[in-house]
C-alpha cells in the first residue's frame, strides 16, 4: 500500500497535477510559514495575521495600480486593527501606535512605488559649439564637477541602503525565529506579527529607495560621461584670447585688500589670549577668519596665475607657422602654476582639518560660565559654527579653481611636449619622475607620526633606529660565529665560561644598538635615567613581584615556549587553553569554561605541561581489562575497531595506528591498554576523548561478546546440628566468644 501510495504522488507530481486541496489543508495548517488562508473558495486573499508566512508581502508588490494597493492593504491593516481591538488592558495602545506607523509606512512606499516619476535634478550636457572661449571651456568643467559631486553623493547613498537593506533583513530573520516560537494566538504573537509587517514594509521602502537611486546612478554615469565627451571636444576648439585688463586690474586690487586683512589678523592672533572661555572662542574665531581669508588668497593667487596662463596661450595661438614658443619661458610658467596649484592644494587640507576639529568640539565651557556670560559665550560660539560651515563652503569653491587652473596647466605642457625632440623628451620625462619621488619620499619620511614628550617622531628616525638594531644584530651574530669558531678551533665543548661571555657581549651589544636608536630619535636619556631610578627604588619598596611578573612575561613571550592557543597543564593538575599572555598574568580557559588568571613567575619557576608545543597530535592511553579465558585476539580486534569509529582517531599515518598492548594479569582480569594517536582538536577534550573511547569499546564488547570482570565474593555458610550448639562458643558482634547457657537457665528465662 505505501509503495503504491508513493507511486500516485510521484506521478501527480511529474505529470503537474495538483494534489486535492483537501487533502492539503491539514498540512498546509501545520506549516508556521503558511502563504495565506487556504480556503480555495475563499475571495478574501488577505494574509492571516495568526499563520503569517514569510512571503506574504508576495501578493502586494505584483499590484500594478496604487488604487489596488491601497484597497487591498487597507483591508489587510482593518484585520490587524481588529486583533488588536480584542487585546486587553495597555497592550491595546501600544500595539495601535504600531498600526498607524504600518499605516504611514505604506503610504510612503506608495508614494515611492505609484507617483509619476519626475525628471532627475541631473545638470544637462552642453551642445557643443564650433568654437569655445576658455571661458566657456571652464563652464564645461564646472558642469563635470557638479555632475561628478552628484555622482558620489548618489553613489555613498547607495552604499548607505544597501547596508539599512541587510540590517533589516538581519531583523525579519530574527522576528521570523520569535514568530515560530511564540505561541500561536498570544498577544506576543501578534506584537511580533506587527513588527515583521514594519519592517518588511521598511525594507520593501528601503528597496524601492534604492532602485530609484541606482537609476539617478546610471543618468549621472551617463551625463559624466558625455561631458567628459564634451570637455574632449571642447578642448580642440578653444580659440585663445588675452586675460581681460579689467579683470585683472581687479584681481591685483583683491589680491592687495587680503594681504591688509592678513596682517591685520596675524598681528590680532599674535596677542595674548584672554583665559576666560570668552576669550579663547574668541580666538578660535579669529583662527577661522584668517583660515577664510588665506583660502581667498590663495584663490585670488590662482586666478592670477590663470590669467598669465591664458595670456601665454593667447600668446602662442598667434605665432605663425614654424615658430617656436621660449620653451624655458613656457617651462618657467608651468612651474610657477604647479607651485601656485600646490600651495592652494596644502591650505585646503589645513582649513579641512579646523573646520571639522571645530564642528566636532562641543561647546564644554558653556556649563561653567555664569548667568551673565552665558549669552555671549553662545553667540560667539554660534558664530564660531557658522564660521566652519562657511570654510567649508570656500574650500568647495578654491577646489573649482584649482580644477580649472589644472586644465590650463595642462594645455601648456600639451604645448611643451610637442615642442621637445624624442631624446630631450624622455631624459625631461626621467628627471621630472625622478623628482617627484624623491619629493614623494622626503614627504614621507618627514611626516610626523606620533610624538614622544610633545617631541613629534618621523619616519626617517625610525628607519635610523631600525638600521642601527639591524646593525648591533648582525655584530652580535658576528660575534656568536667567532665564539663558535674558536670553540671548534681548540676543541673546546660545553664550556660555561665562553657561554657566559658570548651572552654577555650579545647583551652589551643590544644595549649599546638600543642607546644609539633612541638617540637617533632625539629622546633625551637622562630622563630615562631618572626613570630608571625611580623604578628602582618602588622596586626595592615592594614591586619586586610585579617586576618578576613582568620578566617573566618578556621571557614566556620571547621563548615561545607557551603560545596563545596551546593547551597546557599545570602541577596542580589545572588543564585549558592559553587565551592571553600579558606583562603581569597569563589567562587559560579550562574545559569548564573558567578563566584561570596565573601570574607568570609561576608559569616560569614551575613545570608546566604543553600538549601542544610542536606537535599538535598526541596519544592517548585507555586501560580496560577482560575476563581469564577470553581470546586475546578477539580484544585487539575488537578495541581497534571500537579505536577506529572514533572520529579523533588519526587513521592510515605511518607509526600512529592504533594499537593493544597485554599490560597484566591481574586478580580478577586480564588487563590490556589501547594507544590511540588523536587529532589536534580531540586534544584539548583529555576527558571527553577518554569517554568517547570508553564508550565505544563497551559497544565492541558487547558485540564480541566479550565480558568485563568485576570483583566476586563467595559466603559460606556452616549449617550445625542441636548437639553440636552446645560445643560451639558463640561469638559476637565484635568477634568475642559469648559464654554458652545451660538447659536450667533456658528454661528460667522462657518462664520470665
Amino acid at each position: 500500500m505505501m509503495k503504491r501510495y508513493f507511486g500516485l504522488i510521484l506521478l501527480l507530481f511529474i505529470l503537474g497535477i495538483s494534489v486535492p486541496p483537501a487533502s492539503l489543508y491539514a498540512a498546509s495548517n501545520q506549516d508556521p510559514l503558511n502563504l495565506l488562508n487556504d480556503k480555495q473558495d475563499s475571495a478574501d486573499k488577505t494574509p492571516n495575521i495568526r499563520d503569517l508566512s514569510s512571503r506574504w508581502w508576495n501578493q502586494y508588490k505584483e499590484l500594478e495600480e496604487a488604487k489596488t494597493f491601497e484597497d487591498q492593504f487597507q483591508k489587510f491593516i482593518k484585520k490587524l486593527e481588529s486583533a488588536v481591538n480584542e487585546v486587553e488592558g495597555e497592550q491595546r495602545g501600544e500595539l495601535l501606535e504600531r498600526i498607524a506607523i504600518i499605516r504611514n509606512l505604506a503610504q510612503e512606499y506608495k508614494k515611492l512605488k505609484y507617483s509619476k516619476k519626475n525628471d532627475l535634478d541631473i545638470p544637462k550636457a552642453l551642445i557643443l559649439k564650433e568654437t569655445y572661449s576658455v571661458k566657456d571651456y571652464l563652464e564645461v568643467n564646472q558642469l563635470r564637477l557638479q555632475v561628478d559631486f552628484l555622482l558620489k553623493q548618489t553613489q555613498e547613498e547607495i552604499s548607505r541602503v544597501t547596508d539599512s537593506i541587510g540590517q533589516t533583513s538581519n531583523t525579519l530573520d530574527v522576528l521570523k525565529v520569535s514568530y515560530l516560537n511564540s505561541d500561536a494566538g498570544s498577544v506576543e504573537q501578534l506584537s511580533i506579527v506587527l513588527n515583521w509587517i514594519n519592517s518588511q514594509l521598511s525594507k520593501v521602502i528601503e528597496e524601492q529607495l534604492l532602485a530609484n537611486l541606482k537609476s539617478r546612478e546610471d543618468s549621472l554615469n551617463t551625463e559624466y560621461e558625455s561631458l567628459e565627451s564634451t570637455l574632449e571636444e571642447a578642448r580642440q576648439r578653444i580659440s585663445f584670447e588675452p586675460y581681460p585688463q579689467e579683470e585683472r586690474e581687479k584681481l591685483q586690487q583683491e589680491k592687495e585688500e587680503l594681504d591688509e586683512d592678513l596682517k591685520q589678523l596675524n598681528l590680532k592672533l599674535s596677542r595674548d589670549i584672554s583665559e576666560t572661555s570668552i576669550g579663547f572662542t574668541s580666538y578660535e574665531i579669529l583662527k577661522l577668519d584668517l583660515a577664510l581669508s588665506l583660502l581667498a588668497y590663495h584663490e585670488v593667487l590662482l586666478k592670477i596665475q590663470r590669467a598669465d596662463d591664458q595670456d601665454r596661450l593667447a600668446a602662442i595661438s598667434l605665432l605663425e607657422e614654424g615658430d617656436k614658443p621660449d620653451l624655458d619661458e613656457l617651462r618657467n610658467l608651468i612651474a610657477g602654476s604647479e607651485r601656485a596649484i600646490q600651495l592652494a592644494e596644502d591650505e585646503v587640507t589645513k582649513a579641512e582639518t579646523l573646520a571639522r576639529d571645530t564642528l566636532l568640539s562641543s561647546d564644554i565651557n558653556l556649563r561653567q560660565q555664569t548667568t551673565e556670560e552665558k549669552q555671549n559665550l553662545q553667540r560667539l560660539s554660534d558664530e564660531r559654527r557658522r564660521k566652519a560651515q562657511q570654510l567649508l563652503r570656500a574650500m568647495s569653491d578654491v577646489r573649482i579653481t584649482i580644477s580649472d587652473n589644472e586644465l590650463l596647466l595642462s594645455l601648456l605642457k600639451d604645448i611643451e611636449d610637442k615642442q621637445q625632440t624624442g631624446l630631450n623628451k624622455t631624459w625631461d620625462s626621467i628627471k621630472e619622475f625622478t623628482e617627484q619621488a624623491w619629493d614623494s619620499a622626503v614627504k614621507l619620511v618627514n611626516r610626523p607620526l606620533f610624538s614622544i614628550n610633545e617631541r613629534p617622531i618621523t619616519l626617517l628616525p625610525l628607519i635610523n633606529l631600525c638600521f642601527i638594531i639591524l646593525i648591533g644584530y648582525l655584530v652580535s651574530k658576528l660575534v656568536s660565529f667567532l665564539v663558535h669558531r674558536f670553540e671548534k678551533k681548540h676543541k673546546i665543548k660545553n664550556s660555561s665560561s665562553l657561554y657566559l661571555l658570548h651572552r654577555l657581549i650579545h647583551y652589551l651589544i643590544i644595549f649599546i644598538a638600543a642607546v644609539a636608536g633612541f638617540s637617533a630619535l632625539g629622546l633625551n636619556l637622562s630622563n630615562l635615567t631618572l626613570i630608571a631610578g625611580a623604578l628602582s627604588v618602588g622596586i626595592g619598596f615592594g614591586l619586586q613581584n610585579l617586576v618578576s611578573n613582568f620578566v617573566s612575561g618578556l621571557t614566556i613571550m620571547f621563548e615561545k615556549t607557551l603560545k596563545v592557543g596551546d593547551y597546557i597543564e599545570l602541577e596542580d593538575g589545572t588543564t585549558g587553553q592559553v587565551r592571553e599572555i600579558k606583562t603581569r598574568s597569563t589567562r587559560i580557559n579550562t574545559n569548564d569554561n573558567i578563566d584561570v588568571i596565573i601570574p607568570n613567575s609561576y608559569m616560569v619557576t614551575n613545570i608546566v605541561t604543553n600538549w601542544t608545543l610542536k606537535e599538535s597530535t598526541r596519544r592517548v592511553r585507555i586501560p580496560f581489562g577482560v575476563a581469564y579465558g577470553t581470546d586475546k585476539e578477539i580484544v585487539k580486534k575488537a578495541a581497534i575497531e571500537a579505536a577506529n569509529n572514533v572520529q579523533y582517531t588519526l587513521k592510515n599515518i605511518p607509526g600512529k595506528e592504533p594499537d593493544v598492548w597485554l599490560t597484566d594479569f591481574g586478580d580478577n582480569s586480564v588487563n590490556f591498554l589501547l594507544l590511540v594517536w588523536v587529532a589536534h582538536y580531540g586534544v584539548r577534550r583529555p576527558t571527553r576523548i577518554s569517554s568517547i573511547y570508553m564508550w565505544e569499546l563497551d559497544t565492541a564488547f558487547k558485540k564480541y561478546g566479550i565480558e568485563i570482570p568485576f570483583p566476586q565474593r563467595d559466603v559460606h555458610l556452616n549449617i550445625v546440628n542441636d548437639e553440636d550448639k552446645q560445643s560451639l562458643p558463640l561469638q559476637s558482634v565484635t568477634g568475642e566468644s559469648l559464654p554458652l547457657k545451660d538447659a536450667k537457665e533456658s528454661k528460667k528465662d522462657d518462664k520470665k
